[in-house]
Parts: structure tokens; C-alpha cells; sequence
């Protein structure tokens, strides 16, 4: 079975303060969209108490094009996935020309050649690494890359997989667009990066947990629930009223489904923090108690939802407060366009 050997993570540096992105949107949007005015409460409500950004607060008042925003993805990109692997490398005691595939799950900007590719000449990876750029997952892709790494380790079990999620999100904060929905991604979206190193049970090295396998659900004709327009002006952000109602009415049997099949009775419960109503949502859905999300909670108010990353960076809270005993099982969880639910393990 796969081991998670390391997990690393990196933030950009521009932090800024939920309170502060309240008071400048209270000052923009009272000069062009006054209707919104009444809804700056949003801010106090997300859990959020800072969250970090490629670009310090004042650049999203400047008018900026898609290929400056995707080129800013691109270059910020590289050095938070170069931090990730790095932190996450010398957890293990290991060298890049000892990662045998690299798998970046990333939806927030597009680079050919991929960042991974980039990235391989960045931090000396060995010429024949394989490379696997995943695009399109939205929140969902953290936990589906984990299931992808996963899933190579076992076919390839004398290989190690180095999984990347890296997102900038704020890069689609935009003042041409003045939607409610775009007001809300605004209260809540943030940038990060994460790095799990993933080895094949022929390989010695340390050992966080053992990966079970995930599973994948996509609800039928749900595509406008979630994921991006894109305009020239950049991403525009598709986020629907419905995701906390599916989570509560439809999200049980999918999950009860998963732990069935792998005989699983999860003790932790790292999901991806989408918000404070989805996290009320899942707890209400599963019937756990509110401690059950303390460590989502604990990112969501640290880091805001960074999207695909943000599960991982869950996981690492869960497991820096208390590693896995034996037997003791860890269920990760996020959502995602399509309108899909990722479901993982790691199991002590």
C-alpha cells in the first residue's frame, strides 16, 4: 500500500486581514456598486481572519488583462511549488533526482510547458521523471491528485510520486465584474501551494500513514455549480447558492458508500473548507460534531480557501497536532466543478 512520506506547504507573501479587505471593499464598492454596500457582513462571517495573495491588495484596484494575471500565476507559481517541494523533500531526507513522477494539479492559470516542466528545471529533478499535469479540478483536484499519486504508487509500487496542488485564486478578483457572486469569491478565495510526497510500499523511507483508495462522484447535470468563465479580462468565478443544499441532501450516501467499500470508520475528518456554511453543511449531512472540522476550521481562518491545496493543508493541521496511531484513519473530502466529490484516506 502507498505511504505519505512528507507534506510540505508554502503561502505567498502578501498577507492580508479579512478586516482590512472588508474596509477597502466598503470604499470601492460605495462608489460603483452601492447595492452591494449592505452586504460587507459577509466578510465577518466566512471564519476568515487573513488569507495570503500573489499581489499585495492595492494591484486588484488596477485594471490588469488575462495574459499579465496568467503571467503573474505562472512566475509566482513556480517559486511557491519550488518552496513546497523543497519543505517537503527535506522532510524526507531525500533529493529531487530521487522523485520518480511529479503530478501538479492546478485550475487558477494555464503554462505550456506546464509549471512541473518548469519546475524540474528549477530544482535539478532527474531527466526521466515522469510528468502529469492535471487541469480543471477546481477545489476537488488536492484530493483527487492525492487519489491519482495514490493509485501510481500502488501500480508502481518501487516508484515515489511527488503530488503539487498550487492555486492563485485571487488572480480573478476583478472590478469589471460586480456580481453577487463575484462579491462572495471575494470574501472567501485566497493563493497557496502543497506538496505530499508519495512512495510505493518496495520503497523505504518514512511513513506518515498509508493511502487507501479514494473514490470519485460527479452529480448528473450539475455543471453550472461550479468552475470558471473565461473573458478577457481573466477567470470569472462560477459559484452557485446550491453547493451547501447538495452537500446536505445528496453528499451522505456518497461518502457512506466510500467508507463501506474500504471498511473504514474515519477518526479525522480533514474536508476542504469551502466556507463556513459548507463545513456546517457537511457536519449536518454526516451527523458529526463540530469538532470533527476544528483543523478546516483552523485553515479557513489562517488561509481562507485557497481551493485545490486547501484540503492538504488541512491534512498537515490534523497531523501536526497528533500523528496517526495504528489503525486510527484520517477522511479526506472536497468538491469540485463537474459538480463532482473527491473522497481520500490515510490510515495510521
Amino acid at each position: 500500500m502507498p505511504h505519505l512520506e512528507a507534506l510540505g506547504t508554502a503561502l505567498p507573501p502578501h498577507v492580508v486581514l479579512q478586516k482590512d479587505v472588508k474596509a477597502k471593499a466598503a470604499e470601492v464598492l460605495g462608489v460603483l456598486a452601492p447595492e452591494l454596500v449592505p452586504k460587507l457582513d459577509v466578510f465577518d462571517s466566512t471564519g476568515i481572519h487573513k488569507r495570503h495573495f500573489v499581489r499585495p491588495m492595492d494591484w486588484f484596484l488596477e485594471s490588469h488583462g488575462w495574459g499579465e494575471r496568467n503571467a503573474i500565476y505562472a512566475e509566482e507559481g513556480l517559486a511557491l511549488l519550488a518552496r513546497a517541494s523543497r519543505e517537503a523533500l527535506d522532510q524526507a531526507g531525500l533529493r529531487p533526482a530521487q522523485v520518480d513522477g511529479v503530478i501538479l494539479v492546478s485550475t487558477t492559470g494555464i503554462a505550456t510547458p506546464s509549471l512541473d516542466a518548469r519546475l524540474a528545471n528549477a530544482l535539478g529533478f532527474a531527466s526521466g521523471t515522469q510528468r502529469i499535469p492535471v487541469w480543471g479540478l477546481g477545489c476537488a483536484g488536492g484530493v483527487a491528485g492525492w487519489n491519482l499519486a495514490g493509485d501510481l504508487a500502488r501500480a508502481h509500487p518501487r516508484k515515489r510520486f511527488l503530488l503539487l496542488s498550487y492555486e492563485a485564486c485571487s488572480l480573478a478578483f476583478n472590478l469589471t465584474d460586480l456580481s453577487v457572486r463575484a462579491f462572495v469569491a471575494t470574501t472567501l478565495f485566497a493563493d497557496g501551494c502543497a506538496a505530499a510526497l508519495v512512495r510505493g510500499d518496495d520503497v523505504s523511507g518514512r511513513s506518515l500513514g498509508k493511502l487507501r483508495p479514494g473514490a470519485s462522484h460527479q452529480w448528473r447535470d450539475s455543471e453550472n455549480v461550479m468552475g470558471w468563465d473565461v473573458l478577457d479580462e481573466g477567470l470569472r468565478v462560477v459559484f452557485s447558492r446550491r453547493i451547501p443544499d447538495i452537500i446536505r441532501d445528496d453528499l451522505a450516501p456518497v461518502v457512506e458508500g466510500y467508507l463501506k467499500r474500504e471498511g473504514l470508520a474515519p477518526d479525522r475528518h480533514p474536508f476542504h473548507p469551502g466556507g463556513t456554511k459548507v463545513l456546517e453543511s457537511y457536519q449536518a449531512a454526516l451527523g458529526l460534531p463540530a469538532g470533527a472540522f476544528d483543523a478546516s476550521r483552523a485553515i479557513l481562518r489562517e488561509c481562507g480557501n485557497m481551493s485545490s491545496p486547501t484540503a492538504l493543508f488541512a491534512l498537515r493541521a490534523t497531523l501536526g497536532e497528533k500523528p496517526l496511531a495504528p489503525g486510527e484513519t484520517a477522511l479526506l473530502a472536497a468538491l469540485g466543478p463537474g459538480f463532482t466529490a473527491e473522497l481520500g484516506a490515510l490510515e495510521g
